[in-house]
């Protein structure tokens, strides 16, 4: 019983520490999506 317990809480720690690093990872992809636009944007304007 304490075995299928043990398994259960180390499902729920791996699987909300893969959805806090998925979030994070998006993140940061969109931070520098967001940023080359930017810089896109400015170089357009510049010419």
């Amino acid at each position: 019983m304490l075995y299928y317990f043990e398994l259960q809480m180390a499902g729920v720690i791996l699987l909300t520490a893969m959805v806090i690093g998925g979030i994070s990872l998006w993140l940061k992809r969109r931070k520098e999506k967001q940023e080359t636009e930017n810089t896109e944007v400015d170089e357009s304007q510049s010419i």
